[in-house]
Parts: structure tokens; sequence; C-alpha cells
């Protein structure tokens, strides 16, 4: 099972960027994603691609997110949040998942053109394939310049630890990653970016995958509290085992709402 965060991430960055200052303690977000995955099964590329299978899944999304300023220059917040996904394949429904997220920290203001943010989370993920579900923490955290009123770039590196029913599906992860934004238009929103993952199994024999992600995304405000996107993600994915390394190609289009 294949569970990835990255289009939640990408549209979570590209509604804070579209909504302006914050004018509220707390927001709802909601969302329902199209993607489709030429290569589902993670089918290696030699020496022949004949085994790979494409797939189109769904993906819903919602989450609750509270802040509040802890000084009067609200140049630091606190910031909690909790969320739901839960992804639907249309031929391996094996594949099907679900997940639950709580976080918790802290945003600060750093200089005029810099600001950073720490956050832990813990999970609970539920599939299909029961050995497979697993409870988990984690944490991230991002620094963010603000080239000019319509750039940014921001840097996350993000670890995780993941314990399964079965053994041999927990894991201790880390991502680095780096993404730009621009704002062209006031309600349009571009975000290009590049992840590197590790996942250290610990099964009986050292397995660890590593994978990078190309990604780019396009968001636009269609009305007040409404978001449409498109996204395309390329992944090149190896591990310390011979032969198991393959790539895949990720489109996506989707629905967002923000209040």
């Amino acid at each position: 099972m294949r569970f990835n965060l990255l289009p939640a991430l990408v549209m979570a960055g590209a509604l804070a960027a579209l909504a302006g200052p914050a004018q509220a303690d707390a927001t709802f977000n909601a969302g329902a994603r199209l993607s489709r995955d030429n290569n589902v099964n993670g089918s290696p590329d030699t020496p022949s691609k004949a085994n790979q299978r494409s797939d189109n899944y769904l993906t819903l999304s919602a989450s609750a997110v509270y802040f509040t300023p802890l000084d009067a220059a609200q140049t630091t917040y606190v910031i909690g949040q909790i969320g739901a996904l839960s992804s639907a394949y249309n031929k391996f429904s094996n594949l099907d998942s679900s997940m639950l997220v709580a976080s918790a920290g802290l945003w600060r203001q750093l200089s005029a053109t810099w600001s950073g943010q720490v956050t832990g989370r813990g999970f609970t993920r539920d599939t299909k394939q029961t050995e497979r579900d697993a409870n988990g923490y984690g944490g991230t955290l991002e620094i963010k310049n603000q080239l000019s009123q319509t750039v940014w770039i921001k840097g996350v590196a993000d670890y995780e630890d993941s314990k399964a029913n079965l053994g041999a599906y927990s894991y201790t992860g880390e991502t680095y990653g780096v993404n730009l934004g621009y704002l062209p238009l006031p309600d349009t929103f571009i975000n290009l970016g590049y992840s590197h993952a590790t996942r250290d199994y610990k099964s009986a024999a050292p397995f660890v995958s590593k994978s990078k992600t190309l990604f780019a995304e396009v968001t636009q405000r269609m009305a007040k509290n409404w978001y449409l996107n498109g996204g395309y993600a390329y992944g090149r994915n190896d591990s310390n085992v011979a032969g198991t390394a393959y790539t895949n190609h990720i489109v996506s289009v989707g629905l967002n709402f923000s209040y």
C-alpha cells in the first residue's frame, strides 16, 4: 500500500497562499481529488515495463485548523489541526486506505522575509490489507523565505515513525524537500517542488526504499471559498534490493473548499 500525502501538502500550501491575512481563529478545508497513476503496483522498469498497471483513484480530505497569536505583534502563532484522508481505487481496491491525523505546532515570523514552522503529529492508518494498518508519529520543520510579494521558496524536513500490525511493514522515514511558490495573478497560484524520501523498514532482511519526486501544481480560485487545481508528479523509486527500481507518473485534478 502506498499512501501519498503530497497532494494534501501541496493543496495546504496553495490555500494558504491564496487566503491572505488570517481573519479568524479557525478554518475548515475539504476537498476531492481524482488522480491517475501509470504504475500503481510499483512494478520495476527493467527488464520490461510489461507488468506495470495503471489505475484511477479518488481522494477525499477534510481538516479543521485552529490558530491563535501568542504575542501582541502577532509574530508567533500556535497552530493545531485535525484531519482525515481517504483514498479509493477503481481497479486495485486492495489499495484503498484512510488516515486520521492530529498535529500541533508553532509558526513564527523570523524577520521581514523569513518565517518558520515546527509541528508534531500523530496518526492512525487503516487499509484493506490489515497487516499494513499502522499508528505512528512524526514531526516537520519548515523554513520559508518571501522573495517578493508574489514569489516564495520553502524548505521542508520531515521525520516519521510508523508501526504496522505486521512488523515487516513498520518503518522510520525521513523526507527533505523544497517548494517554489508563485502568484502570477491574485487568484492563481503555481507551486513547483522536489522531495527526497527514505524509508527504513523493520523487516528481517534490511530493506531501505528511496523515492525522488518532482511535481507541479496550479490552483485557481473559482469563487470566494472554492479552488480548482490540477497537478503532475514524476516519481523515481529505488531500494537496496537489486531489480526493484521503478518510475511512475501521476496526473490529478481536484476541487477544494476552504472557509
